[in-house]
């Protein structure tokens, strides 16, 4: 799942992951909620601050969910 981080930002990012699929449960499957996650997490990869990593990694995968759940409302109109 993720690219090289250390032990402790594997568990923060899986832990992010987490409270995540539980926002967003009955709005997206958890597979899409781990293609997103798995894109953050790959643009994250050559990050020079990793402790930051699981931070952005939530931030950036909530915006994108928020994205689609958004177009998927907007489609259904």
């Amino acid at each position: 799942m993720k690219p090289g981080f250390d032990e402790n930002v594997d568990k923060q990012i899986e832990t992010e992951v987490r409270t995540i699929k539980a926002e967003f449960v009955g709005k997206l499957t958890e597979e899409s909620i781990d293609l997103v996650a798995h894109e953050s997490i790959a643009r994250l990869a050559g990050s020079k601050v990793p402790q930051f990593v699981p931070l952005f990694v939530g931030r950036f995968t909530r915006e994108r969910l928020r994205e689609l759940v958004a177009a998927g409302k907007a489609s259904e109109r």
